[in-house]
């Protein structure tokens, strides 16, 4: 046999053992698919948005919504720790850990926690992404001025009139009438509601308070009414006080049995430069019986009851003049024997 015959026979053998393979194996010869990969993806803080939920007197809670971006391949067991920091302290004031699930798809998602600290200073409130146990990123921001949030129960529409522009009180007076000793001032005070709802239920207490001593020399209460959106309101009322000196004027205005304003002005019936609100201005000679009320004071001895005191002089009577006198007696008598 020739040569030539065998190789031709044995590349007819290989072109059908081929061809028995392909259709066999319909994919022997495409390429193979490469694994899946097993590294889990990742995810980014974007942004931090931080909203006041409710306001106490002691307390201040947060709505805090971190936006976290997803990376890579899917990421299992994503995990959001929110975290408030004093800022004087450095202390931990609250924390929060917040549940992302599996992210996937490249997706921006957010999720709000909230965190409530002490009604004070100022904190910064972190948003510390993780993997399982593993931390990827974070972001935070910075609150301050804690303390001059409004509780919830001091919230009104309803507060004293700000004259913007000019230097004007918003609790003016003028006097009524005078009369001996006392004079009697006709006050009045602005109430403004900048709200969208109407608000009821207000009064206000007024005082007059003498300067230096701090006496309130009359107060009285105001039932303001019901005040409408846009609406200013002058209520007013009369303090009578002694003549002749200094008073701040305060007004307390009340919703229902809390405190929601408080304004100052004053009133100069005495002597000297006058007071200001800012200062006290101590003219003196203050007398404090000018403001008991005559109802309290005790009543006045009678001359008889001076002469049964021995003359005024306190702690000896008559009685106890006589028993002096006879103890002296007898004890001249012994030195005699």
């Amino acid at each position: 046999m020739r040569i030539e015959s065998v190789l031709a026979a044995l590349a007819v053998i290989a072109v059908v053992a081929t061809a028995g393979v392909l259709v066999a194996v319909p994919d022997a010869l495409q390429s193979p698919v490469p694994p899946e990969p097993t590294d889990p993806g990742g995810g980014s803080v974007e942004d931090l948005t931080i909203a006041v939920e409710n306001v106490s007197g002691g307390t201040a809670t947060f709505a805090v919504t971190p936006y976290v971006e997803h990376r890579g391949n899917t990421a299992p067991n994503v995990t959001v720790l929110l975290r408030a920091t004093d800022d004087e302290s450095g202390t931990v004031a609250a924390t929060r850990t917040l549940s992302l699930g599996e992210l996937s798809g490249g997706r921006e998602v957010n999720v709000t926690g909230t965190l409530a600290v002490p009604r004070e200073g100022g904190y910064r409130i972190e948003a510390v992404l993780y993997r399982d146990d593993r931390r990827l990123d974070a972001g935070s921001r910075t609150v301050s001025g804690v303390e001059h949030l409004v509780p919830e129960y001091e919230r009104t529409p309803v507060a004293f009139h700000e004259f913007e522009g000019a230097d004007l009180p918003v609790i003016e007076y003028s006097i009524a009438s005078v009369s001996g000793d006392e004079a009697t001032l006709d006050v009045t005070t602005y109430l403004s509601n900048t709200g969208d709802e109407p608000a009821d239920d207000l009064r206000f207490v007024l005082k007059a308070r003498q300067n230096g001593s701090n006496v309130v020399a009359d107060r009285t209460t105001v039932d303001v009414g019901r005040v409408d959106p846009g609406e200013t309101v002058t209520p007013s009322a009369e303090l009578t006080v002694p003549d002749g000196y200094d008073y701040y004027l305060d007004a307390i205005l009340w919703r229902g049995d809390t405190v929601v304003d408080t304004e100052r002005s004053v009133a100069n019936l005495g002597p000297g430069a006058g007071l200001s609100v800012d200062e006290e201005n101590d003219t003196g000679g203050f007398e404090s019986g000018d403001f008991a009320d005559e109802d309290d004071q005790p009543p006045a001895r009678t001359e008889r009851e001076d002469a049964a005191d021995g003359g005024g002089q306190p702690g000896f009577g008559v009685p106890v003049a006589l028993a002096a006198l006879l103890a002296t007696a007898l004890l001249a008598r012994r030195l005699r024997r």
